[in-house]
């Protein structure tokens, strides 16, 4: 089902079998903004395929489910599977180091991000500007020789609140401690990671991401967001 958002006109594909019967709301992965959705006429099934029919809709309210809130989606045997990449977290690792970016890649659960490494500031602001980016982890050396870090912080903390919300910025560095919420407000950031702590970065994001989440819970709830 091919969807244009009402907002900024961007065109987007919604898979017919993630569709639910109703009409549902969704966010434009371009300018986030939030809309109501009515799926096609569905054909009636016939008597015989009313079973797998029905299983299509608990599949599909499922998948609807996994996209609001970010999570993946469980498959109709029960086991978990990677979502579509524009369904998952878009990532941006804006790292100083090749190394260290290719070791968040190994570490980082492709399930729930889709990431994309930077090695130009400009790139990453490009980036920003025309897509959606949900997370961003940022290294205060990344690009130095154009300010990268200094730049990207100052772009994403002067999004306006709405979009800003919807940004989560990871400092990752090796001169700060993880986890560290006076150090993350002091640099303007969501979340602080010491390099030495990559390899359990995802017991990390879940962490910081659920405490966030509940940080927002009633402003989420009456301005009608899904979660981060």
């Amino acid at each position: 089902m091919k969807v244009v958002c009402t907002q900024c006109r961007a065109k987007f594909d919604i898979q017919e079998k993630n569709l639910p019967d109703k009409p549902f709301q969704v966010n434009c992965p371009k300018c986030r903004f939030e809309m109501t959705v009515k799926p096609p006429p569905k054909a009636t099934p016939t008597l015989r395929g009313a079973p797998k029919r029905m299983q299509a809709n608990q599949d599909a309210i499922m998948q609807l489910v996994a996209l609001l809130t970010g999570q993946t989606a469980r498959n109709a045997d029960g086991s978990t599977g990677p979502l579509a990449s524009w369904q998952r977290r878009q990532t941006l690792l804006c790292l100083a180091d090749p190394a260290q970016a290719q070791h968040v890649l190994e570490k980082l659960d492709h399930q729930a991000y889709a990431p994309t490494v930077c090695t130009e500031v400009s790139k990453a602001i490009e980036l920003m500007r025309d897509s959606r980016v949900d997370m961003v982890l940022l290294d205060p050396q990344f690009d130095s020789a154009n300010q990268g870090g200094i730049t990207i912080l100052r772009h994403i903390n002067s999004l306006p609140p709405k979009y800003r919300r919807r940004t989560y910025l990871v400092l990752v560095s090796p001169q700060v401690k993880t986890l560290d919420t006076y150090m993350a407000f002091l640099n303007g950031v969501n979340l602080t990671i010491n390099t030495s702590d990559i390899d359990t970065i995802n017991q990390i994001l879940e962490r910081s991401i659920r405490d966030f989440n509940e940080l927002y819970r009633g402003y989420n709830a009456a301005a009608g967001l899904s979660p981060f």
